[in-house]
């Protein structure tokens, strides 16, 4: 279903639904439900979202999308390193390099950012893990503006220690290795889809549209997947490790 003419009723509509799967759990039906005709409409959602959630935004999943379009999506569950969290079924993960902001990087007027301007606006790399569960039951059966409006699948993120701001440079070919419950799930070179990390974040920071006051100091942002896309099949520890970086953990209960 998409949204024509009553598109504000059936984005709140959306907007409801996705509120009260993050409050109960409940699992969501894509077919019932509307879908934003357009990205904009999507990231409203978002911030409707979060609003009545009345959690802060404590950072930015960032992603090229279809067509390559720069999106992103608020992290409203940072955790650090070696917490728990409750498994649910669905969740994946994705191992990555992320960023800690050390000035807000606002939308330019007139200009662009360069990637040297991204690397002054950062004040650490850590080692992060992404926990991806969103609240549409089937995940894959979900349309992508649908799961723009949720997030971008987000469950949560876990902050590891500060690395080497030169890892943003050649982390590409480090062997990575993950376990789940004393049992490797992925062991091979970690490999950045965009092979450099910062593209996705330089992409987004020269067109931001969210809803919820951009890209701000203190705050963490993701760079993307060193290891695709890893199914949490059962409960246990978690535990990724990169060549000459180091290694994050979480347990999943």
């Amino acid at each position: 279903m998409a949204l024509q003419n009553s598109a504000s009723t059936e984005r709140d509509v959306l907007a409801e639904e996705l509120i009260r799967a993050h409050l109960t759990g409940a699992g969501l039906d894509a077919p019932s439900l509307p879908v934003p005709p357009n990205p904009a409409i999507a990231m409203e959602i978002q911030a409707s979202v979060r609003e009545r959630l009345a959690r802060p935004v404590a950072g930015w999943k960032v992603a090229i999308g279809p067509e390559q379009l720069p999106v992103a999506a608020p992290l409203l569950a940072v955790y650090p390193d070696a917490s728990s969290i409750p498994l649910s079924s669905k969740f994946t993960v994705e191992v990555e390099l992320a960023v800690i902001l050390r000035s807000d990087l606002p939308r330019r007027v007139g200009g662009f950012y360069e990637r040297s301007d991204i690397l002054d606006a950062i004040d650490k790399v850590v080692l992060g893990i992404e926990v991806i569960g969103g609240r549409f039951a089937n995940p894959a059966g979900v349309p992508f503006l649908s799961f723009l409006a949720d997030n971008l699948g987000n469950r949560a993120y876990v902050v590891g220690d500060t690395v080497s701001p030169a890892a943003l440079d050649e982390i590409n070919g480090l062997d990575c290795e993950v376990t789940l419950a004393g049992q490797s799930i992925f062991k091979a070179p970690a490999t950045h889809p965009a092979k450099d990390p910062l593209l996705p974040l330089l992409a987004y920071a020269n067109a931001q549209s969210d809803n919820l006051g951009g890209l701000k100091a203190g705050q963490v942002v993701t760079t993307g997947s060193l290891c695709g896309v890893l199914p949490i099949a059962v409960a246990g520890l978690l535990e990724a490790r990169v060549a000459r970086l180091g290694q994050i953990s979480v347990r999943f209960e």
